[in-house]
C-alpha cells in the first residue's frame, strides 16, 4: 500500500508542494515574529494592508486565466510558450488599468500616500510574472522546482530580516527589500523553466492568444469578481469600519493559518491537472476518484484545523509580543473558515476539471450576495467580528453548495454526513472547550484524534482492497 502511494504522481506532486510550502510558511512565521517585534500593530497593519491591496490587484489582474493555463498545458504541453509570454503581456496591461482604478478608489475611500500606492502597484506587477511562471510548472506537473525555489527565497528573506539591525527597519525599508527579492526570484523561475525545457511550442499573435484565453477564462474572472467581497475586500471593510490595528490582527491571523491554507490549496493545485486529464481519458475512473477521495480531503483538512485551534494559544504566546495577543481568537476562527473554503475550492476544482465553469460562477454570485452584507456588518466589530461573520456565512452556504454539486454531477461522496458531523464536533471542542483545559489534556486529545483518524483510514483502505 505504502509503495503504491509513494509512486503515485498526484501524491508526489502534492508532497513536493506540501513539504515545500510548510517549510516556507514555518520560515515565514519566524520572519513575521521578528517583524512584529519591530513594528507596532498599527504599522504592521499598514505593511500587511499594502500587501493585501497588491494581492487584490494581482488577483483581478490574473483575469481568471490561471486554471486555464494549467489545464491547457496539462493537456497540450506545446502551448506553454504561447500561454506564458502572451499571458504575461495580457496580465501587465490589465494591472496597469486596474492600478488607475485603484488610484480613484484610494482618493475617494482609501488612506494610502503616494509612496504607499507605488508599493501596491509594484508588488502586483512583480508578483504577476512569478505567479505565471509558477503556473507553467504546475501545468507540466513539475512541482519540485517551484517548491525548491520558493523555499530557497523564503530562507533568503528570513536571513535578510534577522541579520540586519531592527533600528533601520521600517515599513518602506521592508517593502523595498521584499520587492527586490521577488524580482530576483522571478528571474530564477524563468531561467529554471528554460533549463528544464518547459517553454515549448510557438507563440501565436497576442490578439489571437489573448482572445482564446479570455474566451475560456471569463467565467473564472467573473467568479473572482463576485468573490472579492469575502476573499480580498476584508481588509478594505476593516479599513473603512475599524482601525489599522484590527487590520494587523486580522492579517497576522491569516499569516498564522498560512501553513494550513497552503497545504489545502496546494493539494487542490496538485490534483487539478490530473483531474482535468482524467476527465477526458476515463470518466468512470474520474468519478470513483472524486467519490472516494473527497472524504479523505475533508478528513485531512478538519484534522489540521482541529490541531491548530487546539494549540493556537500556546503557539501564539510563545512567539509573539503581548500586544498581538488579541489575534489568538481571530486565528482560531479563521482556520475553520479555511476549512469551509477548502471544501468550496475542491468542489470548484471538480467543476473546473469537468468544464463546468459557468456553474462555478453561479455559485459564486449566490455566495457573494449572501455573504457580503454579513461581512461588511461584522467588520464593525473588528477582526474577531469579521472572522465570526466569515465562518457563519460560509457554514450556511454549504447547504446550497452541496445541493448544486450533487444535482450537477450525480456524485455520491462516501461518508459525507460522517465527515460533516465530525467537523462540527471538532470545531466546537477545539474552539469553545479546548482553551479551558491544560496542555497535557490537549496532547491526549490530539493523540486520540490522530489514532481514530489512522484507524478510519486503514480500515477503509483494507475494505477497498478486499473488494
Amino acid at each position: 500500500m505504502i509503495k503504491n502511494i509513494l509512486q503515485n504522481k498526484v501524491f508526489k506532486n502534492f508532497s513536493y508542494l506540501t513539504i515545500g510550502s510548510i517549510l516556507s510558511q514555518l520560515i515565514s512565521l519566524l520572519t513575521v515574529f521578528k517583524i512584529t517585534k519591530i513594528l507596532h500593530p498599527d504599522d504592521y497593519g499598514l505593511y500587511t494592508f499594502m500587501i493585501a491591496q497588491g494581492t487584490l490587484l494581482l488577483t483581478v489582474g490574473d483575469l481568471g486565466i490561471r486554471n486555464i493555463v494549467i489545464r491547457t498545458i496539462a493537456r497540450d504541453p506545446y502551448r506553454s510558450k504561447d500561454l506564458i509570454y502572451n499571458g504575461a503581456i495580457l496580465r501587465t496591461l490589465a494591472l496597469l488599468i486596474l492600478g488607475g482604478i485603484y488610484l480613484v478608489y484610494n482618493h475617494l475611500l482609501g488612506n494610502l500616500q503616494a509612496e504607499e500606492l507605488l508599493f501596491v502597484l509594484l508588488f502586483a506587477l512583480i508578483s504577476c510574472f512569478g505567479k505565471l511562471f509558477e503556473t507553467a510548472f504546475l501545468g507540466h506537473q513539475k512541482m519540485l522546482p517551484p517548491s525548491v525555489i520558493n523555499l530557497g527565497f523564503s530562507i533568503v528573506w528570513f536571513l535578510w530580516i534577522f541579520l540586519l539591525p531592527g533600528k533601520i527597519m521600517d515599513v518602506p525599508f521592508l517593502f523595498y527589500s521584499f520587492l527586490g527579492l521577488n524580482v530576483l526570484k522571478n528571474l530564477v523561475f524563468h531561467v529554471t523553466l528554460r533549463k528544464h525545457g518547459l517553454i515549448l511550442g510557438k507563440m501565436k499573435s497576442f490578439v489571437t492568444s489573448s482572445y482564446s484565453l479570455l474566451k475560456e477564462s471569463w467565467p473564472y474572472l467573473a467568479l473572482v469578481l463576485v468573490m472579492l467581497p469575502y476573499t480580498k475586500f476584508t481588509n478594505n471593510f476593516l479599513d473603512i469600519n475599524s482601525t489599522r490595528e484590527e487590520i494587523g490582527y486580522f492579517n497576522l491571523s491569516e499569516r498564522l493559518t498560512g501553513p494550513i491554507s497552503f497545504v489545502l490549496d496546494f493539494g487542490l493545485v496538485a490534483i487539478f491537472p490530473n483531474l482535468s486529464a482524467l476527465w477526458v481519458s476515463n470518466k468512470i475512473k474520474f468519478k470513483n476518484f472524486v467519490s472516494i477521495g473527497f472524504k479523505y480531503y475533508m478528513l485531512f483538512g478538519m484534522l489540521l484545523c482541529f490541531l491548530f485551534t487546539l494549540f493556537a494559544k500556546e503557539l501564539f504566546g510563545l512567539i509573539f509580543p503581548e500586544s498581538y495577543l488579541p489575534a489568538v481568537l481571530v486565528c482560531q476562527l479563521q482556520v475553520w473558515y479555511l476549512f469551509l473554503t477548502s471544501i468550496d475550492s475542491l468542489i470548484g476544482t471538480v467543476f473546473g476539471a469537468t468544464n463546468n465553469e459557468r456553474k462555478i460562477l453561479r455559485l459564486g454570485i449566490v455566495n457573494s450576495l449572501f455573504s457580503t452584507p454579513i461581512l461588511f456588518f461584522s467588520s464593525q466589530y473588528g477582526a474577531l467580528g469579521l472572522a465570526s461573520g466569515m465562518v457563519f456565512s460560509f457554514a450556511i452556504f454549504q447547504v446550497y453548495l452541496w445541493h448544486v454539486f450533487r444535482k450537477t454531477l450525480q456524485f455520491k461522496i462516501e461518508d459525507r454526513s460522517l465527515m460533516w458531523v465530525s467537523a462540527a464536533v471538532l470545531f466546537v471542542f477545539s474552539y469553545f472547550i479546548g482553551s479551558e483545559i491544560d496542555i497535557i489534556y490537549k496532547l491526549l486529545v490530539a493523540c486520540l484524534a490522530l489514532i481514530l483518524t489512522g484507524m478510519y483510514f486503514f480500515r477503509n483502505y483494507t475494505l477497498a482492497k478486499s473488494v
